[in-house]
């Protein structure tokens, strides 16, 4: 199960779906739009936006795609 947005140049994964041998997340960003009383795992960074070392992360990713978008065929 994953989120496809005609704008944007990356899936969003639900961790849950994954195979357990799937390596670990790493951060958890946009924390600020988590519902109320709900509580980040400790062992993640956790930003409230997209912090800087996430944005330098996904345009290295996008730019070595050659900034374009992946085809997903339904």
């Amino acid at each position: 199960m994953f989120l496809d947005f005609t704008s944007g140049h990356w899936l969003t994964l639900y961790r849950d779906r994954l195979p357990r041998d799937a390596p670990p997340p790493e951060m958890a960003v946009m924390a600020k739009d988590l519902p109320a009383g709900t509580i980040p795992p400790k062992r993640l960074s956790t930003y409230s936006t997209r912090p800087p070392a996430f944005m330098i992360r996904l345009l290295a990713s996008w730019a070595a795609m050659g900034f374009r978008r992946s085809k997903i065929i339904w």
